[in-house]
């Protein structure tokens, strides 16, 4: 709500009562109060209720909405961080990284694809140790990210390039063990096909949270690094040209796993050091590259931290670091 210092009523309440006037302008300096429609995610809706900020001198109320956080993780595939960071065949990749945020010390959980996957969305690896599809490993009781947004008051969307008729089976260029949601049928976000992302997030409904797996081509597994760096500069301009992106989006490019190492965080073991890449109008202002060790489960963290969520599992941990920074936002919720 915006107040006309111009309109007949605000000159008379200022001139018969400069003290409420007064409170008035401060209660529109200080509300920060949310206010967003609901969306629909799948087959559920929730609704954030905006907060109210009254005066007992003033007998008005005021309600500021505030733009939710728009956040897209994009999930490439097996490239240690000395494959991609500062080689001169992927320009376009490099390009980002030094023109927006690089986190320089990124690890990944572990080997093989599937546990990384699951562990950025649940802060937990659900104890898998294989690449095997959901008929063998199913989680209807686990929570995920997209079920904390969705019960906060966020939509959620996920999309995958070649979607096929059944996503729980692996179908030409598309593999669903690089589809997380598909091994958590009771979460709260539905996936749908690549193509209809554009229009997604130029729509009234554009979703807060975007997850985006490419096929196996663009997203590098059986792709070449050139093809991979092709895909990204035909996407992230796409994405960058929409109204989700123009009202504060970030994209998050991060590779599962490297292709040869097995290094974790603060010198452990884990799936190898890989590049995280992160692309926001912010960063593009101030560029930043962000040496705090971080994982899979840090990355998950810092998103949890960007929307005010708690902590899936290992999310809360310390030492799963994180791209706070890089996101721009204060530490969430204390980390043991």
């Amino acid at each position: 709500m915006r107040i006309d210092p111009n309109t007949r009523a605000w000159r008379q309440r200022v001139k018969t009562a400069p003290r409420v006037a007064a409170v008035l302008m401060a209660v529109v300096v200080g509300a920060a109060a949310w206010s967003a429609s609901p969306r629909a995610t799948g087959s559920t809706t929730r609704k954030r209720t905006a907060t109210t900020t009254t005066s007992a001198r003033a007998s008005s109320t005021t309600i500021v909405p505030r733009a939710a956080p728009h956040i897209m993780v994009v999930m490439m595939e097996n490239k240690n961080a000395s494959q991609v960071i500062g080689q001169s065949h992927e320009p376009y990749t490099n390009s980002l990284a030094a023109t927006y945020g690089l986190a320089t010390q990124s690890y990944a959980f572990g080997h093989p694809s599937l546990p990384n996957y699951l562990d950025i969305v649940s802060g937990s690896n659900q104890g898998v140790t294989d690449d095997n599809p959901p008929s063998s490993h199913d989680f209807p009781g686990a929570v995920t990210l997209a079920d904390q947004l969705v019960d906060a008051g966020f939509s959620a969307k996920a999309y995958a390039e070649d979607l096929p008729t059944d996503p729980r089976v692996s179908v030409g260029e598309y593999a669903v063990r690089h589809v997380p949601w598909e091994y958590f049928p009771n979460a709260k976000i539905s996936v749908g096909d690549a193509s209809s992302l554009p229009g997604d997030l130029d729509s009234a409904a554009a979703p807060d949270f975007v997850w985006y797996t490419p096929n196996l081509i663009d997203d590098e597994h059986d792709g070449t690094v050139e093809q991979g760096d092709a895909f990204l500069s035909r996407f992230v301009p796409e994405v960058q040209s929409t109204a989700w992106y123009r009202a504060g989006g970030v994209i998050i490019l991060e590779w599962d796993e490297s292709d040869d190492d097995n290094s974790g965080i603060n010198g452990g073991s884990g799936g190898g050091h890989i590049p995280t890449i992160v692309i926001s109008a912010a960063l593009k202002a101030h560029p930043e590259k962000d040496p705090t060790p971080v994982d899979t489960a840090g990355i998950l963290g810092s998103i949890e931290d960007a929307y005010g969520l708690g902590h899936l599992g290992n999310a809360g941990a310390a030492t799963n670091g994180t791209i706070d920074s890089l996101l721009g936002v204060a530490p969430g919720s204390a980390r043991s």
